[in-house]
């Protein structure tokens, strides 16, 4: 048998409609979820940018750290902008840009009022992997002394542990 090279195999693919047609919908269905999470986060967005940050997307809060290789549209601290992801933490929003504001106040310098926010938010908070991020954001931002009052949260930590640690449901 002989071998394909990338760029024929590349070619063949193109070639088939089937392939073509599903890679549209994959990426017609991608281009509809960013648009639905841009919208969801767009007064988020404009709030901290009008604080003095350039972001596109809380995410841009979380990844803010150098990196080698990859580009990073804002780097380090951003203090001025927690009182909006406070705030933005009890408005509804999407799973995915709900994680997005837990995850940018994943931080030891918040204060009590993040503090008291996580802990609120997590509280609230039924879905199990919402709660494993918001326990997780507690584990930075709350001093373990205030955080040993509240043994739900290392309860939530170590659920998620064991669930991801148990043999997939499917095995023979």
């Amino acid at each position: 048998m002989k071998r394909k090279t990338a760029a024929e195999f590349l070619s063949e693919l193109e070639s088939d409609s089937d392939w073509t047609n599903q890679r549209a919908i994959r990426e017609r269905s991608v281009n509809e979820r960013a648009a639905t999470h841009a919208a969801d986060e767009r007064e988020l967005v404009a709030e901290i940018r009008d604080a003095g940050y350039d972001i596109d997307s809380v995410y841009d809060l979380v990844n803010n750290e150098p990196h080698p290789v990859l580009a990073r549209r804002f780097i380090g601290p951003y203090p001025a902008a927690y009182s909006s992801l406070i705030r933005h933490l009890s408005i509804p929003h999407l799973p995915a840009i709900r994680e997005g504001i837990v995850r940018a106040l994943t931080v030891k310098d918040g204060g009590s009022e993040v503090e008291a926010a996580l802990l609120a938010a997590f509280a609230g908070e039924t879905d199990p992997h919402l709660r494993f991020v918001l326990a997780n954001a507690l584990r930075t931002a709350m001093p373990y002394q205030r955080r040993k009052k509240y043994p739900e949260i290392g309860a939530a930590l170590k659920e998620t542990k064991r669930d991801s640690s148990a043999p997939p449901s499917n095995t023979r």
